[in-house]
């Protein structure tokens, strides 16, 4: 399963796969001594905050927190957080809601039902409100609402809005 290198825990074996972001990412990741396809053990990772700590081939490497989110691996492990916590082009699966009340009806009504598959689209730039697409259609939540949506990540989208050129993509013959 595709994920992002800022979602892996502490002993997660992963392999480096495509790394979503602009060229200066791809210029960061080779400055590392990392190249896709590289199998590397996590070492120490806080999921929230910090650097992710990386093994490769027995060499120490600190992954600041963005470039780790960009950086998209091959894993083992699924990943459980709230919606709020995922990233743009993310593509999960909601496992529990726990608002309560009329919130938690109107949720279920408008399709956020345990196993329905959403994809993140955007967020405003304060973070406030969530924009996801659920069965075809757009919907907007506010952050309170998205906290209390369990998901598991199901994938990642790699080329984030489908246009041509707008990720830069690495493939091994370029390393």
């Amino acid at each position: 399963m595709l994920s992002r290198l800022a979602y892996c825990t502490k002993g997660d074996r992963v392999k480096l796969e495509n790394i979503n972001g602009g060229r200066g990412a791809g210029e960061n990741v080779k400055h590392l001594g990392l190249s896709m396809g590289d199998e590397v053990e996590v070492t120490d990772s806080h999921r929230d905050a910090g650097p992710v700590e990386i093994q490769n081939n027995g060499r120490a490497i600190l992954v600041g927190r963005e470039l780790a989110a960009k950086l998209i691996v091959e894993t083992s492990s699924d990943y459980y957080t709230t919606l709020d916590k995922m990233r743009v082009g993310d593509i999960v699966e909601i496992t529990k809601i726990n608002s309560e009340g009329d919130i938690r009806y109107r949720l279920l009504d408008m399709g956020l039902v345990r196993g329905e598959k959403t994809e993140i689209l955007r967020f405003a730039p304060l973070g406030d409100p969530i924009e996801v697409k659920i069965q075809g259609f757009h919907l907007t939540l506010r952050l309170e609402e998205a906290q209390s949506i369990e998901v598991k990540l199901t994938g990642v989208k790699i080329n984030g809005k489908g246009k041509r050129g707008y990720w830069f993509n690495f493939s091994k013959s370029e390393y």
